[in-house]
């Protein structure tokens, strides 16, 4: 066998790795799925996965930062965007609303308590995120897009605070999906600083 037949070989076991897992996990959750569950879907060996990875959180990672990697770039094209700041926003919450959709609140749950690394990425883009978007606020204030009776500390401590209920099982437990939590959280935050479109 060359080296490029085995190369491809390996590369569809990773993949099909990868992707069995990222379903498992967006459906069930971390914690619950087992090496064993994510092999026998994905058709492969333990020893196979074990080549890959060192253990089921290092699988974890690799998936979340891929969807943070690629989210990211999608903000990124959103905030770039020669448009108006409420056109923006209706682009964001929309995304926000999609990558909702493909989280069950187990995973989203898990992915927030699964590692340091993790958390710090999470800590890394939100803050980026955040003096993009109140910088945006803080213009579009200028141009009367956003009330300009909430000051932008405010707006700044607000958002850190969602981030802390995020990560609050017991406020978690109020909602049966992310869906619904993150339509909450867009009710009150964006259209209480914009008022809501009739």
């Amino acid at each position: 066998m060359n080296l490029s037949v085995t190369t491809a070989k390996k590369s569809a076991k990773y993949d099909a790795i990868l992707s069995t897992a990222t379903d498992l996990f967006m459906r069930y959750g971390v914690k619950r799925v087992t090496v064993e569950e994510i092999c026998k879907s994905a058709e492969v060996s333990k020893m196979t996965f074990y080549k890959f990875f060192k253990n089921k959180v290092h699988l974890a990672e690799n998936i979340i930062f891929s969807i943070l990697d690629n989210a990211q770039v999608e903000f990124d094209s959103i905030w770039k965007q020669l448009s108006t700041f409420e056109h923006k926003i209706d682009q964001f919450i929309k995304l926000k609303m999609v990558y909702s959709k493909k989280f069950s609140k187990e995973f989203f749950l898990d992915f927030m308590n699964l590692s340091p690394k993790i958390n710090d990425q999470i800590l890394d883009y939100t803050q980026k995120n955040q003096i993009i978007f109140l910088s945006m606020v803080e213009q579009a204030q200028k141009r009367g897009s956003v009330r300009n009776d909430i000051s932008i500390n405010f707006m700044s401590y607000m958002v850190n605070h969602f981030l802390e209920m995020a990560e609050d099982e017991k406020f978690l437990s109020l909602y049966e999906n992310t869906e619904d939590l993150t339509m909450d959280i867009i009710n009150f935050y964006f259209y209480g600083i914009m008022g809501k479109k009739k």
